[in-house]
């Protein structure tokens, strides 16, 4: 485990991450002085230790938000204030320089966006007073609330995305992978909260039409290719699907692999399954049992590990179940359970109310249960891997 410590101690940092490698950290910190709103983007670098301005912006307007995806070579800026215009900058992630900067304008008002990779964008636009009647027209025929466009950073072209999958989806249900040098997109396409579908399940006798989850997948650049030609449906592939009587929820990636949870409703089984993209193949890693009334199954998405967590009156006993081997027990003070690293350490936090300051304080704890130690902190964490950030 690789402990790294950026923050300040003499005053506190207002601290975003937006990047962690094997090599360098790249986050932002907001400064607001005599009224002035400052972004800057800074580099760190792990073997030197040291850190580095790559650039900083002055944030005239109090009302802009901004949104930044780091690539290996470019970080895209994007300052938004909730209308149908927004600013992109595209910053050389070396020297600091401008790429790019220009000003996108779309119908609506925006909503969410997410890069794809560091050339292309899908942004998402809510309905506003002046295209009321669009939206309406567009959601009767699609049955989607937002229109997503794909812009081109290259090219300064967007594009109108004429799939309504994508549409209806958003940002949250649209998960990048990267597998061996090529980006895949996996596109969650549940029915509805586990709760409603389960009861549509039960009342299915009334039911005619199609209740179905589906995990589907694409490559990016195909994906990409095909929304700017304008087509209607894009090349996918269904890797998971249950219809009315079952389930299925996506967990996580690690490497080549996706995880989702599957749930016959009937028996109540549930399984962890995974599809490998690579090898094309798909395997039960574990069976899930009912948890008692003081165990949990902790979920990390990326890379994917699960953890059986049972509680008792004055310790914890954590055992992985997927992608974990740790078998070990901590404390109750050290609060609630986050990961195991390494199948050896282990990081809580917990939340204390100060009556001097009236406020609640953060500590996050790292536990070695071999050496029987931990140490302590005030901050916020982040845990990439084996990479533990405090910062």
């Amino acid at each position: 485990m690789t402990v790294i410590d950026i923050r300040n101690i003499f005053t506190d940092r207002n601290i975003d991450l937006i990047d962690v490698n094997s090599s360098h950290l790249y986050y932002t910190e907001e400064k607001n002085e005599d009224g002035h709103n400052d972004l800057f983007i800074l580099e760190y670098n792990r073997s030197t230790r040291k850190e580095r301005l790559v650039t900083n912006y002055s944030l005239e307007d109090p009302t802009f938000v901004n949104h930044i995806f780091a690539f290996e070579k470019n970080i895209l800026l994007i300052l938004e204030n909730g209308s149908n215009s927004m600013w992109l900058i595209e910053i050389d992630k070396k020297s600091g320089g401008e790429l790019n900067r220009r000003k996108i304008v779309c119908t609506g008002t925006f909503r969410e966006c997410m890069a794809i990779d560091s050339q292309h964008i899908l942004i998402y636009m809510a309905p506003d007073q002046a295209n009321a009647e669009v939206f309406k027209k567009y959601k009767e025929v699609t049955g989607c609330d937002c229109l997503c466009y794909l812009y081109n950073v290259k090219t300064n072209q967007k594009y109108f995305v004429k799939v309504p999958l994508i549409a209806r989806l958003g940002c949250d249900n649209i998960k990048v992978m990267n597998i061996k040098g090529e980006k895949y997109l996996i596109l969650l396409d549940p029915f509805a909260e586990e709760s409603i579908k389960e009861n549509y399940y039960r009342e299915q006798r009334w039911i005619n039409a199609d209740i179905r989850d589906n995990i589907w997948m694409c490559r990016a650049e195909e994906f990409e290719a095909e929304i700017e030609s304008g087509l209607e449906s894009i090349t996918k592939k269904c890797i998971a699907s249950a219809d009315i009587k079952a389930l299925v929820r996506y967990m996580g990636t690690d490497g080549c692999k996706v995880f989702f949870r599957a749930k016959e409703f009937r028996s109540g089984m549930e399984k962890i399954c995974c599809f490998d993209i690579s090898a094309n193949t798909l395997t039960v890693e574990a069976n899930l049992e009912a948890p008692g009334a003081d165990t949990i199954y902790i979920v990390e998405e990326k890379p994917f590990k699960t953890f059986i967590v049972s509680s008792g009156k004055e310790r914890t006993s954590v055992n992985g179940a997927v992608n974990s081997q740790a078998e070990l027990t901590y404390s109750n003070e050290l609060g609630n359970f986050i990961t195991c690293i390494e199948s050896r350490y282990v990081v809580t936090n917990r939340t204390v109310f100060s009556e001097e300051s009236q406020k609640n304080h953060t500590y996050y704890y790292i536990y070695d249960p071999i050496m029987d130690k931990y140490e302590s902190y005030e901050c916020n964490c982040h845990i990439c891997g084996n990479t533990l950030v405090l910062y």
